[in-house]
């Protein structure tokens, strides 16, 4: 499975600055309403929360602060993501469990049945094998569970590169324009509609989705069917 950051043409440590600082951008007041509403209410108090692909850690720190109860997972492609999660986050209360693992070729380690939300944020786009990752989302999800996808949806190709070059200073425009043009083939692929349709060909079904931050992105509260 080919990264981010390998289509890209970035570092890793690029590509982790990247994710530290869109985070509260991607993540924010708005999203979490959007949590409390649609995905609380159908957790229990104690959640096991898994976060697949979770970057630098930051999402399993948010979603620690608000359950504080819960037990947290982590797990990443990167090591340089891994390595910020367990070293340079101040975590209030029960930190969470980091691991690197490549969910293309290993399953989870935990139980199956075992996981109450399951979250996915701009990776299963990328995947080679996505309705190889649904069958191993749903073994984890407890009967109830939730699993959320966060992620791109497909736009005219200059809509897409607008948003990616906003605010890019113009003496690395350039090469920023061909890394954006070679990682457009990952995150410009999928309608809403094809979400909706590999979800449920993966033996998911969607109760809500929800564009909160723009047409680029939309969130999708599925269970298992």
């Amino acid at each position: 499975m080919a990264s981010h950051q390998e289509i890209a043409g970035v570092s890793d440590q690029d590509f982790v600055q990247r994710m530290i600082n869109s985070h509260d951008g991607r993540f924010d007041e708005v999203f979490w309403n959007h949590i409390e509403a649609s995905v609380k209410p159908l957790l229990p108090a104690a959640p096991r929360i898994v976060d697949l692909g979770c970057g630098p850690g930051l999402l399993a720190r948010d979603f620690a602060l608000r359950f504080p109860a819960g037990d947290i997972y982590g797990f990443d492609l990167t090591a340089a993501m891994i390595d910020h999660a367990n070293n340079k986050i101040e975590f209030e209360g029960k930190k969470p469990s980091f691991e690197v693992l490549d969910i293309t070729a290993n399953p989870v380690p935990l139980e199956g049945g075992s996981v109450h939300l399951l979250t996915m944020a701009a990776v299963l786009h990328v995947l080679d094998d996505p309705l190889k990752i649904c069958h191993e989302i749903r073994r984890l999800l407890a009967p109830g569970g939730v699993f959320l996808l966060v992620d791109w949806v497909r736009q005219p190709l200059s809509t897409y590169l607008d948003m990616m070059m906003a605010n890019v200073p113009p003496e690395t425009a350039e090469q920023v324009e061909k890394s954006m043009l070679r990682l457009s083939v990952a995150h410009n692929k999928y309608t809403v509609d094809d979400w909706i349709w590999l979800l449920d060909k993966g033996g998911l079904k969607v109760l809500n989705h929800t564009q909160l931050r723009s047409a680029h992105f939309c969130e999708l509260v599925c269970q298992a069917k």
